[in-house]
This record gives C-alpha cells, sequence and structure tokens, in this order.
C-alpha cells in the first residue's frame, strides 16, 4: 500500500499530526489505532480526550474502542489494517498492572463532542446568576420557538425611549413589515455566535471590525491575484499600456501591489482585460483607451489576451475584483448597522431572560458560555482545566469544524508547547465537508494543514488507500471526481482539490458506474429504471441516495406497488403515519371529552372499528358528549349489532382510565390507554417503535409544562416513523455519511434543490475570522450593497463547491456499483446548481443519444377538456389587420390565443427549442386547451415562426449563449413593473429584446411595416431603457424583433 509508511507515522505517539484520510481510507479506524497505541503506552484514559461533532458519532466511535479491545480476544482478522487494530487491542490487554477495567466501566473513554466540551467547561465554571443547571433546548422547533418570544419581546419595547428610535428605523428600513423584523432578529440569533462577540465594543457597535474584515477580505483576493498577474503580466504588457489615453491605466507600470490603495488599479487592469461578463476582451476601441492610432499596441495586446485564454484561475481572480466588498460604509450604511445593532442587542438580552425564566438554553449559549468562562478565569491550559490529566486530544471529522468550536479549541490549546509530551491528532477528509449549513467551514483545515493552530503545527499526512470500493469504482471515481473538482484551492470559497485514491482491492468490472440520463422531468421514468435494477440484483444490499427528502416521491409509490420491502431512514414524517394520526386523536380525546372529532376517529381507529354507519349515529347527537353517548344504553341500541359489541369492549377498556385519570401524569394515563386499546402483542415492530416515540413526546412536553396539542404537533414536525431492517434502503446523502453499501443508486440528479430564501442580513464569518455584514436593499433601493452582493457572491461559490463535495459522498459510498440517474429539463439541458449539470460534460455522449425521437417516445399521453365554442372563429392571419377599430366577441376570443401562442412562442425561445417535433407541440397546446377545429393551425403557425427564426441571418447574433443573458426579465421602477423578453449585454452594450409577432398587412411594404412598428412601440421600449438606465451603468439599445418579416428594428 502507497500510504502504509504514513499510516505507520501516525502511531507515533510522540508527535501531532493533521491527516488528510479521503472517502473508504479508514480514517476513524486509523483514530482508533492511534488511541489504542496512546493507551497501550501508557497514557490512562483520562488523559486522553477524543472529540467528534455529534452524539451520533460519540456513540460509533466509543462502540468501535470497546468492540477492538473485545475483539483482541478472538482471532487475528484478514484485512491488514484492521490487524494493526487488533495487534494495539492485544498489546493493551497484557497491560493488567494498570487495571484499568475499560470493558467494565468504558464511562472511563473520554470521548464526547465539541458541545459535551463545551458543557463540561460551563458546569465547572458556571456564571455568577446560574443557581442551577439549565437543560439544554435540543428540537429545533423550541429553539426557534424561544427566538421567536425574544423578537416580539424586542418589537414590544419600541414604547422604550432608549430602543424607540432604533426599532421604529429598523421597521422603517423593513417597510414595516413585522414578520420581516421577526425574520430578522429570528434568523440572527440563531447565528449569533458568529457575531456577538466581534460586533460590539464596550456595547455599541464596532464599525472598524467590519471595515477592517473588508480589507482583510479584499486584500486577500488581490494577494491570490498578484501571485497569478506576476506569472503572466510582464514589463512588455505594461509597456503597451503606456500611450493608452486612460489616465488611470497610463499610470500602471507593473503588477499593482496588493492593497487597498492600489484596489482602483486592479479595476481599471480588470477592465481593460475583461468584458462586463468576464472573458478576455477580442477587440479594443476608443472607450478601452486605445483610439485607431493605437492599431499596432490593441493588436499586440489583443494577442497576449488570446494566449491567456486558457488560464482560468487568473481571469475567475480579475473578474472577482468588481465583486469584492465596500472598502468604507456610508453614513446611511453606518446609521443603518448601528440601528441593527442595537435592535439585536436588545433581541439578545431578551433571549438571556426567558432563558433565564425557563432554567433553559441552546448549543450556542453553552458555546459562549465556555468562551466567557475561559476568559473570566484566564484557563487557558486544558491539562489544567481538566484536572492537570489530559495529555493528547484527537479530533475526528475536522473539516466539519465551525469557527466557534476552532476558536474554543484554540484558546484550550495556547500554553501547549512543541517537545512538552502533549499531542494532537486531526483527521479528516475536507472533500466530505458537507455542512455548510452548520456553519462548518472547510478552509480551517486547510489553514491549519498550511499554518497549525496556536503554538501547534501538526505534521501533515495524505492518505490515499481505499479500501472500500473496488478498482473500478476507485478509478471511475477519480476520472470523475477530478474533472469536477477545482484545480485551485480557496479556504474563503470552500474551494478543495481532488485528491486521488488507489483502491486496495484488484477486482475490475466495466459496468461499476452507469449513468441513465432521461428527458423532460421524467421522474417516473427514472423510478422505473431504479425497480429494474433492483430486480437485477436480488442479493445484493443497495441504498437509494437523493439530495433532498421530496425527491423520494417518485420512487416510493413504484416499489411499495412491487411489494418490495425497503427501509427508509427518516423519509416518512411521524405524523404521517397512520398510527400515530391515531395516538395524536386518542391523546386529543383523553385531554378533552368535548373534541368530538378525536372521539369519532378513535372509535373509527383498528382499536374500535366502528362502521360509519355507527359513527352517524353517534355523531348526530349534537348536545352530548361522545363519552358520555358510549355508556349510555339508549344510544347503544342504536348501533348495529356489530357495532354494539364493538363498543362494549371499547368502553370496559378506557372507562376505568378516564375516572381515574386525574390521579396520574397524563404520559401514565395515556400509556395505561394504549395498553388497554393496543396490547403490546399486537402491535408490529414499527408500531412498537412509534408507541415509543409519542409517549417519550409527550413526557417531554409535560416535563416542561408544554402539554397541548401545538407542541406536541410542533415536535411530531422534526420527527420520522421508523422503519424495519430490509435490503434497499432509501435515504439522504448527509444521512449515508460514513455509510456503505454493496450498489448506490443515485436518483433525482437534475433536480433543483430548494433555494433559501434571501436573508434580510447576510453574515459571513470566514475561516481567518474576518466577519461580513450587510443588510438587504431598502425597499425603495434598486441594488444590493457591494458587500451584500459579495456576500451573495461568496455563498453561492460555497454552495457550488459544496455541491461538488455532496455528490462525492454519495458515489463513494459504493463498493461495487454505482447507477446515476437524472433527467432533463424542458430545454433539454442540465438545470444549474444540479448534480447533472456537473455530470453533463463527463458523460455528454450520453446526452447526444437523447434525440427528439427519444424525447417525444418519453412523452406520456396528455389528456386536457378542450374549450367548447359555439361559433367557428376566424382565420388566426384576419387577427393581424391592427387597423381594425370594432372587435366583437369571437375576435376577442382569437386574440386571446394569440397571446397564447405568442407565449408559447417566446417559451421555446427562452428554453432553446427551435425544432420541437409537432407532437410536443400539441401537448402544450392541449394543455393550453385549443380544440381540435383549430389545432393543426396553430400547429404550423408556431413550426413557421420557429422555422423564420431559425433561417433568419440575426439569429447566431441573437440566440448565442451568452452568461448575461436573461428571459422574461422582471424590472420594478417607482411607478410600475416592467417584464423584457430577452435581455443581455454584448460588447459593453446592454440589448434590450423585445419579440412580435406582427405580419406584414396587406399591400405594405418592409419599410412601412418597419414604420407602423416603431410608431406603435417606441414609447414603451424608451421606457424600459429609462427604467434599466438607474440599474445599469453603460450603454442601452432598444430592439423589436419580428420573425414574421425576419427583421430587428432598433428603436432609438
Amino acid at each position: 500500500m502507497n500510504d502504509q509508511a504514513q499510516r505507520q507515522q501516525a502511531l507515533d505517539t510522540s508527535r501531532s499530526f493533521i491527516v488528510q484520510a479521503p472517502a473508504g481510507s479508514g480514517k476513524t479506524e486509523l483514530l482508533t489505532q492511534r488511541y489504542l497505541k496512546l493507551l497501550s503506552v501508557g497514557a490512562s484514559p483520562e488523559s486522553v480526550i477524543v472529540m467528534t461533532f455529534t452524539k451520533k458519532a460519540v456513540s460509533e466511535l466509543t462502540t468501535r474502542v470497546i468492540e477492538s479491545l473485545k475483539s483482541a480476544q478472538g482471532n487475528r482478522p484478514n484485512e491488514p489494517h484492521k490487524q494493526i487494530t487488533y495487534d494495539l487491542a492485544k498489546v493493551l490487554k497484557k497491560f493488567k498492572a494498570f487495571d484499568w477495567q475499560l470493558l467494565n466501566t468504558p464511562e472511563r473513554l473520554k470521548i464526547s463532542t465539541i458541545d459535551g466540551l463545551s458543557s463540561l467547561i460551563t458546569s465547572r465554571y458556571p456564571s455568577k446568576n446560574q443557581l442551577v443547571p439549565k437543560q439544554v433546548i435540543a428540537q429545533n422547533w423550541a429553539r426557534n420557538d424561544i427566538y421567536l418570544q425574544a423578537a416580539k419581546q424586542t418589537l414590544l419595547a419600541i414604547d422604550e425611549s432608549e430602543y424607540q428610535n432604533s426599532i421604529e428605523s429598523v421597521l422603517l428600513y423593513l417597510d414595516n413589515n413585522v414578520n420581516k423584523f421577526y425574520r430578522l432578529i429570528t434568523d440572527m440569533l440563531a447565528k449569533r455566535d458568529q457575531w456577538l462577540l466581534k460586533l460590539y465594543q464596550h456595547g455599541v457597535l464596532n464599525i472598524e471590525t467590519l471595515q477592517l474584515s473588508s480589507e482583510r477580505v479584499i486584500i486577500q483576493h488581490l494577494l491570490l491575484l498578484k501571485n497569478e498577474a506576476d506569472c503572466y503580466f510582464d514589463a512588455t504588457f505594461f509597456e503597451l499600456l503606456k500611450d493608452n489615453t486612460k489616465p488611470e491605466l497610463m499610470k500602471i507600470q507593473g503588477v499593482p501591489d496588493a492593497t487597498i490603495e492600489s484596489l482602483e488599479a486592479w479595476k481599471s487592469l480588470c477592465q481593460l482585460c475583461l468584458t462586463t461578463q468576464g472573458k478576455w476582451r477580442t477587440s479594443l476601441n476608443k472607450n478601452n483607451g486605445f483610439p485607431t492610432e493605437l492599431k499596432t499596441q490593441k493588436q499586440s495586446i489583443i494577442k497576449i489576451f488570446q494566449d491567456l485564454s486558457s488560464q482560468q484561475q487568473l481571469k475567475e481572480l480579475l473578474a472577482g475584483v468588481e465583486q469584492l466588498p465596500d472598502v468604507d460604509f456610508s453614513t446611511n450604511q453606518i446609521n443603518v448597522l448601528q440601528d441593527i445593532a442595537q435592535v439585536l442587542k436588545l433581541a439578545v438580552a431578551q433571549l438571556n431572560i426567558l432563558f433565564d425564566v425557563n432554567q433553559t438554553h441552546d448549543f450556542i449559549q453553552v458555546a459562549l458560555d465556555a468562551d466567557q468562562a475561559l476568559d473570566e478565569h484566564q484557563v487557558s491550559d486544558i491539562a489544567l482545566f481538566l484536572d492537570n490529566k489530559v495529555q493528547h486530544i484527537l479530533i475526528d471529522e475536522f473539516q466539519d469544524t465551525s469557527t466557534t468550536q476552532f476558536a474554543l479549541l484554540e484558546k484550550l490549546l495556547t500554553s501547549w508547547q512543541i517537545g512538552d509530551g502533549k499531542t494532537l491528532f486531526l483527521v479528516g477528509d475536507p472533500m466530505q465537508s458537507i455542512y455548510l449549513f452548520r456553519q462548518s467551514q472547510v478552509g480551517l483545515f486547510l489553514q491549519v494543514r498550511a499554518r497549525g493552530i496556536a503554538n501547534i503545527k501538526p505534521e501533515f499526512l495524505q492518505l490515499s488507500t481505499n479500501f472500500r470500493s473496488s478498482k473500478s469504482v476507485v478509478e471511475g471515481n477519480n476520472k470523475i471526481f477530478s474533472k469536477i473538482f477545482p484545480q485551485h484551492e480557496d479556504a474563503y470559497k470552500g474551494a478543495i482539490k481532488y485528491e486521488y485514491s488507489q483502491a486496495n482491492s484488484v477486482d475490475e468490472d466495466e459496468n461499476a458506474i452507469n449513468f441513465y440520463p432521461f428527458a423532460h422531468k421524467r421522474y417516473d421514468f427514472e423510478a422505473q429504471k431504479v425497480l429494474e435494477i433492483i430486480q437485477n440484483n436480488p442479493t445484493r444490499e443497495i441504498v437509494i441516495l437523493v439530495r433532498n427528502r421530496s425527491h423520494l416521491g417518485d420512487i416510493v409509490p413504484v416499489l411499495k406497488c412491487a411489494n418490495i420491502e425497503f427501509e427508509a431512514l427518516k423519509t416518512t414524517p411521524l405524523r404521517e403515519d397512520l398510527f400515530t394520526r391515531d395516538l395524536l386523536s386518542l391523546t386529543r380525546a383523553l385531554k378533552h371529552l368535548g373534541d368530538k372529532l378525536a372521539w369519532l376517529a378513535i372509535l373509527r381507529a383498528p382499536w374500535c372499528g366502528l362502521l360509519l354507519e355507527d359513527l352517524l349515529v353517534l355523531s348526530q347527537q349534537d348536545g352530548r358528549v361522545i363519552f358520555d353517548l358510549i355508556q349510555d344504553k339508549q344510544t347503544l341500541q342504536n348501533l348495529s349489532k356489530d357495532g354494539q359489541s364493538r363498543m362494549r369492549n371499547f368502553v370496559h377498556a378506557v372507562r376505568d382510565i378516564i375516572n381515574q385519570k386525574s390521579r396520574f401524569s397524563f404520559m401514565r394515563v395515556l400509556e395505561f390507554a394504549i395498553n388497554q386499546l393496543a396490547p403490546q402483542n399486537s402491535l408490529s415492530v414499527k408500531q412498537s417503535m412509534i408507541k415509543t416515540q409519542f409517549l417519550q413526546i409527550i413526557h417531554d412536553c409535560e416535563s416542561a409544562q408544554q402539554l397541548d396539542i401545538g407542541t406536541i404537533n410542533q415536535m411530531l414536525d422534526e420527527l420520522y416513523a421508523p422503519s424495519v431492517d430490509a435490503r434497499i434502503k432509501l435515504m439522504t446523502i448527509h444521512e449515508a455519511k460514513g455509510l456503505e453499501f454493496e450498489l448506490v443508486v443515485i436518483l433525482g440528479l437534475g433536480r433543483v434543490p430548494q433555494n433559501n430564501k434571501l436573508p434580510i442580513i447576510h453574515l459571513q464569518e470566514f475561516s481567518n475570522r474576518s466577519l461580513l455584514l450587510a443588510p438587504i436593499r431598502l425597499y425603495t433601493q434598486l441594488d444590493d450593497s457591494r458587500t451584500y452582493t459579495y456576500l451573495k457572491h461568496v455563498e453561492s461559490q460555497q454552495n457550488k463547491f459544496e455541491t461538488m463535495r455532496l455528490l462525492y459522498v454519495a458515489m463513494t459510498r459504493a463498493k461495487y456499483e454505482i447507477h446515476l440517474l437524472g433527467t432533463l429539463n424542458q430545454s433539454n439541458q442540465a438545470s444549474s446548481n444540479t448534480f447533472l449539470k456537473l455530470l453533463a460534460p463527463i458523460f455528454q455522449h450520453q446526452f447526444d443519444k437523447l434525440t427528439l425521437s427519444t424525447i417525444e417516445d418519453n412523452q406520456l399521453p396528455i389528456r386536457a377538456p378542450e374549450l367548447v365554442r359555439y361559433v367557428k372563429p376566424l382565420e388566426y392571419g384576419n387577427l393581424l389587420d391592427e387597423s381594425m377599430e370594432e372587435m366583437d366577441f369571437q375576435l376577442g376570443i382569437d386574440l386571446q390565443y394569440k397571446s397564447l401562442l405568442d407565449t408559447l412562442l417566446y417559451q421555446y425561445y427562452e428554453n432553446g427549442l427551435f425544432s420541437p417535433d409537432k407532437q410536443s407541440i400539441r401537448v402544450r397546446l392541449v394543455e393550453y386547451g385549443v380544440g381540435n377545429m383549430d389545432i393543426d393551425t396553430y400547429i404550423d403557425f408556431i413550426v413557421n415562426m420557429l422555422n423564420l427564426t431559425k433561417q433568419d441571418k440575426h439569429f447566431s447574433w441573437l440566440f448565442k449563449q451568452r452568461t448575461s443573458t436573461q428571459v422574461e426579465a422582471e424590472f420594478i421602477s417607482d411607478k410600475r413593473s416592467i417584464i423584457i423578453d430577452r435581455l443581455f449585454i454584448d460588447e459593453d452594450i446592454l440589448w434590450i429584446i423585445d419579440f412580435k409577432t406582427t405580419r406584414q398587412a396587406n399591400d405594405e411594404s418592409i419599410a412601412q411595416f418597419i414604420q407602423r412598428q416603431k410608431a406603435k412601440y417606441t414609447q414603451q421600449l424608451l421606457s424600459y431603457k429609462v427604467v434599466l438606465s438607474a440599474c445599469y451603468s453603460m450603454e442601452i439599445k432598444c430592439v423589436l424583433y419580428c420573425p414574421a418579416v425576419q427583421e430587428l428594428i432598433e428603436i432609438a
């Protein structure tokens, strides 16, 4: 194995390491070996701390250590990496002198989460006003609820003079939208660990912190750019700029420095090199400072740009200069930020009051309190802090560290020194960092790898051997992800280079990775293909992975219909299970005897099973409580014989429970009732698990004195129905992380993930501790601030890179086979931000096989109701006579169809479909309600217009793929909203394109037609130009495009 030397080094307990271990390389096994080695050389269990990020991971790691110790009593395994673990555990067993009794006292193993370490710190050093330990709020709904309470209390302070102006100012900024105000508060409280300790100085907003952060971000970008520019822009290039007519370019005599003072020079250089779409310029003119007489210089510079066309990193860094945040804040920006900061400070105070009243706190508060405790008590040495015993720290999944957790660890390591016998061991895989939504910063891994942490500089080890997957899977993944992952790393944006793996096995399978594209969002075809894969692999353990739970909606009914058992991990909400609904109805009925609907529901439930006719008898007794009715002999005689029998059994089961329910807790009463109505031996395994979950919810609600149906429903919303173990498993990619399966199916590659709402305040904490914060634009403003725009761009980049890593995690779960399934969108292309978009260039040959005939075959017949009309319409051509002043009712109907046809034509333009088959057009028209009488005429019209468009000499220019292109672009001015058919930037000119299907009138020349269109639409297009001139600082041109006459008509 190529990395055997690195694995051996990692077991040197005298040195600190940071280990990068790709999927399947046995990183947790290596960490376990390091842990056992530390124990085997005499380190006591209390002197070694192992930390990870979830309770589940803690449990798994503890189990692995215990099982390793137990396995030492058995035979030596065959796998080389497991043999090392066995040998270490075997050696450890010989040290009976230590008498640790670890198998009998596993609590001596100090394995915990980082949050657990924070809790330990706060328990050792509680705040002065904390008399009793507080309970951590674990449920999302409970945290969100208390955040909302704090937000409401904050708004109520509007009458207090100290806060009135700030609250009113923020409300006005949010257009007096109270819900937005609440969302601002709750969103910021949920991530207050990122800003609370940095944003304020002596209780007020520290604007310098934000300005310094902006400067650090800018300088970091310029440093990367300068390093690239030094390689490609030499003295010859700058000599060519000497005669340029633009003063700002004439001043640049060499590559500018990476300083704030040089930012304007960088912007000038960027504008010279790139178009506004971020592409290398292919021509220069007087607007760029190169008049006609500088022809020689122009040609030389264009030649340089042509030579640089392959330098993607340089181009992206140059383009990024225009996206950098504000250097300085305007007075208005400072005022708004100060008011928001004042409101947020009040919201935090309100939240702390609620925490004290309820004797609770959240994980963020635990971390903040731990940080404060370390500062107040000046406890910087973790060894002193934890009984002066800790000598070694091991952290698993280090790539998932947040800046808050990193800061805590850094403080605890402050007094550690190289050579003092203490070691730090960090292991993780940056390529598997997929928890951005939890504020994990993969850039921290890169930072420690390069510069260390505190005074510790761990040695870097790179593993490469994959023990999980076959050689074909490993090599296939290498081929795919070496093309998908970025070529350069960027800690700010989370860009991680791909590291190749090497298979430990030698078997090969040509069909290890299979790709199946489908056209026109045919998710039903995907599901059928999955069923075929399952049926073709009757013995293998198969997992079906999706990006979001909602993406399983098409496969579940297919599997059920085929009677295939499956285990769906966290896919079916608990409240949707029928047994859960019965338990909820029983809860409502027991809490309120007058809840008629709940009582009817439990009488209908399987444990009683009344027929509908019997329920009708009971429901018609409006004035009486159902519980009293079912005990009334006269009422029971009106039921069927079956109903009477069932009712007697039911009443016998619940009467005593209800009559004595005041003697017990509600949880006990409910448990008695369930046991009476549904004895344990009558429940399935799944129902038994649901019963346990539901009773735990009731217990938690009762303990928190929140036993109401609303709270119970909120708790149910966060839970999922359990499922029984099966060969076929369904889960999200996040839930599959750390697991392995013989065959992996990744479904829904073409599905677009849900877009998050734009935050009211965009906040980003970077791996170098820089904090950028910017509010959304004022409702009357057209543009966001540069900082807000920059943060949106960074978030977009971070999400793009995490999408790559998420696909990597999914595909590296497989041992032997991977099956990839995805559907194209209506344009027969892969949608942006999807896995399919990443894979499209790699599997392009299979995309090309999706011909029009395939698309037509994939279309299911759509039957829509035909529109019934009594009068035969006029011919479509008659509608084009726009001189008619009077229109009858029938003509009004046909004008509606003209609008419909125009809309359909523009959709084909928008999606780049210029050769749709007639059948697909027919389907679309039927969907719109067009009847058989007219449909062929309308199909011919669409086909004719598209053919004319394709044959037009302007076609290539008009429908060229540009990054700046927008279709159906909506803009809002002070007076109205406008929608522009097509908008793009070409050679620094913004083009407004308006499509018109108007034809020439009889005996009308082309010149007359053009004049008529100008007369009719000039005012409209010029009004568009006015609106867009407020958004774009460039030349704007307006054009009418009339495909019927193949003319572009410029409006000036």
